[in-house]
């Protein structure tokens, strides 16, 4: 992809941290940015810039903030998947079924969700380049000890949805790429009103240890801007930890 000048962008999870700083980012290269979020947008919609009150988890809510999108600009070129929450850190035999199925309905059904609405759309182009996905997982989506159950399994998970569209629609011009960052300043904990189960939260403090450091939301939002544009990278698997995922 070119450029992201007049491109489309569908961004969840835009009204903070990593997904605000990226529907920024896009903005500043001339892109036009659907920000969906479950929050009340701050700021007003405009030409360049459409504010979206979606419920990821919902197929019907995720439906009609794409035609929503579709509507005012009819095209959508790129899908970032920024909404995400955290769990208790609760291993298996701890964690509620309330906690684990609020973080799999918006950390996995609600990337399902938008990437099903946005292919179909996508499919519809006779272009060769249909259209660009990006998921935001974790290192959890390839660590078992950053996080608890839930989220580790939502974000193991998210890793095999990306990976599986990749593969499938390779040959139909739709690219799906992943996001796998460290630690980031953001406020994902305090906006997941988590309270810390302390026997797991004792467990995965070892490993949390080993971080040398977090990455700025901007650092995740150039990140995804690569991966979004960069011809021939799909299927890619891209961490951002300050090397954190080394030791």
């Amino acid at each position: 992809m070119a450029g992201f000048k007049d491109k489309i962008i569908v961004l969840t999870g835009a009204s903070n941290g990593i997904g605000a700083a990226t529907a920024q980012l896009f903005l500043e290269q001339g892109a036009k940015v659907a920000a969906l979020d479950i929050v009340d947008a701050t700021s007003s919609s405009d030409e360049e810039r459409l504010n979206v009150k979606c419920d990821v988890s919902s197929e019907e809510s995720v439906n009609a903030a794409i035609q929503q999108v579709l509507d005012k600009w009819s095209t959508i070129d790129v899908l970032v998947n920024v909404a995400g929450v955290m769990d208790q850190f609760e291993r298996v035999g701890d964690v509620s079924n309330d906690i684990w199925n609020r973080v799999m309905n918006i950390n996995l059904n609600g990337p399902f969700n938008t990437m099903r609405a946005c292919i179909g759309h996508f499919l519809t182009k006779t272009t060769e380049q249909k259209g660009r996905i990006v998921n935001v997982g974790s290192l959890a989506s390839i660590k078992g000890g950053t996080a608890g159950v839930a989220y580790t399994t939502s974000k193991h998970a998210l890793l095999g949805l990306s990976r599986n569209t990749a593969w499938m629609y390779a040959k139909e011009g739709i690219q799906c790429n992943m996001l796998l960052p460290g630690g980031v300043s953001t406020d994902i904990i305090k906006n997941s009103k988590v309270t810390p189960d302390k026997v797991g939260l004792d467990m995965v403090m070892p490993t949390m240890a080993t971080s040398v450091g977090t990455c700025a939301p901007e650092d995740m939002a150039r990140a995804i801007l690569f991966l979004a544009g960069a011809p021939g990278v799909n299927g890619a698997e891209l961490k951002v930890d300050k090397g954190w995922s080394s030791a």
